[in-house]
């Protein structure tokens, strides 16, 4: 008479498979070297000497020309990574652009740290994100009980999908009229592999031609 020794060995084996993928998929998931970094800045370069340093449109530093109006480099605040932040309002609201290479029919992930000016009381700091001259994210920060050494820094995370075009031209500008408006820093760029986005963000990213 047959035993059942060979089922058991087989339901075994299914289960050790089946935890393995189960590990593997987990581990896809929660590694952020599972993410193909397209771009990563905090703004420290270049080194600025003293506390804010001006640039105005058609002007570049690092990897960013500066599209509109004036923005500044500085250190008159505490930064959201290492020691330096972007004031998109330097004396007028300004605007600062890169381009990145981008693939065909590929969905990337944005994030940046958001704060605003605290240097004029209460205030409502705006603006916006654009991939390709498209909004994909509009923004605003209240300062209101935040301080130089207390900026109350927030992540933002956003999703465009590139259809057309090989480069991808990612620009933050500032929507808010005067000298004192958002501040961001430590922005990265990613690719959107499959493993990575959470569930809906390829169908709700912004398609950018």
């Amino acid at each position: 008479m047959p035993t059942k020794r060979p089922r058991a060995r087989r339901t075994t084996i299914g289960v050790a498979l089946a935890a393995g993928l189960s590990a593997l998929l987990t581990a896809l998931t929660a590694s952020p070297a599972a993410a193909a970094v397209v771009f990563a800045d905090g703004f420290e370069n270049p080194a600025i000497a003293g506390d804010f340093t001006e640039y105005a449109a058609g002007q570049q530093f690092g990897p960013w020309t500066v599209t509109t109006g004036t923005v500044g480099l500085t250190r008159d605040w505490e930064a959201a990574e290492g020691d330096q932040s972007l004031d998109l309002n330097g004396f007028s609201p300004g605007a600062v652009a890169r381009t990145l290479p981008t693939k065909l029919l590929t969905t990337y992930r944005v994030s940046y740290a958001l704060a605003g000016n605290p240097d004029n009381g209460p205030l409502v700091a705006t603006g916006r994100v654009t991939a390709n001259g498209q909004v994909i994210d509009s923004f605003s920060f209240d300062t209101t009980g935040h301080t130089p050494s207390a900026m109350g820094y927030v992540y933002r995370t956003i999703y465009f999908t590139n259809v057309l075009s090989a480069t991808t031209v990612l620009q933050f500008a500032s929507t808010t009229q005067d000298a004192f408006g958002p501040v961001i820093d430590d922005v990265r760029v990613e690719s959107c592999l499959l493993v990575i986005c959470p569930a809906g963000a390829a169908t709700a990213a912004v398609r950018v031609a």
